[in-house]
């Protein structure tokens, strides 16, 4: 899709679509986003069509984006550009204030194929319900939706604490998830100088529920994914990080802090 050529109609077909899967899974997913542009115009424009867009610290907010690097030295601060998964999560996790939306927009896919580096999503909605066929899962949400978790990562120092299930609101019309294993064990890391069983039961259980509802969609050149950092979670398989730069995967990473109508 090109937002330069393509007829105002169309554009308002497109947002619509989005909109509805974001609220029907929370993930949109384009496998042919646009093929032809390498540039980043197209995935900035896509953004400024459903809402605000976050400039992430340091960056120029005439180029919000942020490039993946797939690197085996690259830092942990840097999952998206390491060889092995991320792990299952949802965006900005330790901020209060997060953006609503992360995009993905892969301009090369990996030199092993799109099934390499492939995007791992999960619904909210369907995370919840597989955590619920249990009376120790439906004890576990019924906690995570009362009682806040620390979340944080040791290199900053600080932690905050955040409820894990985020229930219905006005603007989010049904129960969501703020999630990611790592800042949870850095989090009680912090708090507690250790990591409680507790909270190694959570992550377990949350992560085996996205594995039992996943869907794996390739992350082949051109691909677009939209997640809902509230409504969905998602991972990123094994990745390549050896041999010339430039035949890695790479992809262009832009973020929306609020949508433009509620869903």
């Amino acid at each position: 899709m090109t937002f330069k050529s393509t007829q105002i109609a169309e554009v308002r077909n497109w947002v619509q679509r989005v909109r509805e899967a974001l609220q029907t899974c929370g993930y949109y997913y384009d496998p042919e986003f646009h093929v032809e542009d390498k540039g980043p115009e197209s995935v900035i424009a896509a953004a400024q069509l459903l809402g605000q867009v976050h400039v992430p610290t340091g960056l120029d907010p005439g180029r919000p984006i942020i490039n993946t690097q797939p690197n085996r030295s690259a830092p942990p601060w840097r999952p998206f550009d390491r060889h092995k998964p991320i792990r299952w999560h949802n965006d900005f996790s330790t901020r209060a204030g997060r953006p609503e939306l992360s995009l993905s927009w892969v301009i090369q896919e990996d030199p092993k194929g799109p099934k390499n580096g492939a995007w791992l999503v999960a619904s909210t909605a369907e995370v919840l319900a597989n955590l619920k066929q249990t009376r120790e899962g439906k004890r576990l949400v019924t906690e995570l939706s009362e009682r806040a978790e620390p979340f944080g990562y040791r290199d900053s120092g600080g932690w905050r604490a955040f409820r894990v299930v985020i229930p219905a609101s006005g603007r989010l019309r049904q129960s969501g998830l703020r999630f990611y294993g790592p800042a949870l064990e850095d989090g009680a890391w912090l708090r507690f100088g250790g990591v409680p069983q507790r909270t190694r039961e959570i992550i377990a259980r949350v992560e085996a529920a996205a594995y039992s509802v996943q869907e794996v969609l390739p992350a082949k050149t051109g691909s677009l994914l939209i997640v809902h950092n509230s409504l969905s979670l998602h991972d990123r398989s094994s990745q390549t990080v050896t041999g010339p730069k430039e035949n890695r995967r790479r992809a262009l990473l832009c973020f929306v802090n609020r949508l433009h109508s509620q869903i």
